[in-house]
């Protein structure tokens, strides 16, 4: 019997089957190490950008406030977080201290600005009574917060007037509820409010056409007693007492 030829090249002999599983296990673990060297090199800069003094927060930018100084707010968040590569500094704790620290501020919005800078933006809270004092304006929000004195009311924004005396904190509060109850548009229409106690408000209204002296009463219904008082005045009343405001009266 004559011997076989020698395996060659392009035959489907068993050692080019052998030689093409070879190449092709080759072939994926030489994409998987490949994959494996890009993970840990990823890690590996992402524990260099973690811990690197290189990426530190060096800069706070401050904008958006007339309440609160931007100059403070940055210096606050500085001693708090300077120094700290800023992967490790998290916006969400940052903006947490910041409304803790300025209870000015209704909100902050925390970004990143760069490899060592923050940027916030805040937003004031805002007023809705201006209380007359003997050293100004002092401006409450809807929540009661304390905004500061300024030297002259804000326009269009109510002043409460204590009737000669300066109203007890029982009375401050019933018309930060009674205001904080209203819209924007019903609050801008009430110029004055008068209160000698929690349980007797009166104001005046102004609804750009018609002016008029309202008695409210307390503090509930706020919106429905300036929407019958708005109404009323419109059709040319210029004394109101909706105290209860199912049953208004007129002169």
């Amino acid at each position: 019997m004559a011997p076989l030829p020698p395996a060659r090249a392009g035959d489907n002999s068993t050692a080019d089957l052998t030689g093409v599983i070879r190449a092709r296990r080759w072939q994926t673990w030489r994409r998987r190490l490949i994959a494996i060297g890009i993970v840990a090199a990823l890690i590996a800069l992402v524990a260099v950008a973690w811990f690197s003094p290189l990426l530190s927060l060096q800069k706070v930018q401050v904008s958006g406030s007339q309440l609160v100084d931007t100059d403070e707010v940055s210096s606050f968040v500085l001693d708090e977080q300077g120094g700290t590569p800023l992967p490790q500094v998290r916006p969400g704790t940052v903006e947490d201290s910041v409304l803790k620290e300025f209870p000015k501020a209704e909100a902050a919005s925390v970004h990143y600005a760069g490899p060592r800078a923050l940027k916030i933006e805040i937003t004031d809270r805002t007023p809705v009574i201006a209380i007359e004092g003997e050293s100004g304006f002092r401006l409450y929000d809807s929540e009661a917060v304390d905004l500061g004195t300024v030297d002259k009311a804000p326009k269009k924004l109510t002043v409460l007037n204590g009737g000669g005396h300066q109203p007890d904190r029982e009375t401050v509060s019933a018309v930060i509820r009674f205001m904080g109850e209203l819209r924007p548009e019903l609050r801008r229409q009430l110029v004055t409010i008068e209160a000698k106690d929690a349980m007797s408000l009166q104001g005046g209204l102004d609804t750009g056409k018609q002016k008029a002296t309202v008695v409210f009463g307390d503090s509930s219904d706020a919106s429905l007693k300036m929407r019958t008082a708005a109404q009323l005045a419109a059709e040319g009343r210029t004394e109101i007492d909706v105290s209860v405001p199912s049953v208004p009266v007129t002169d």
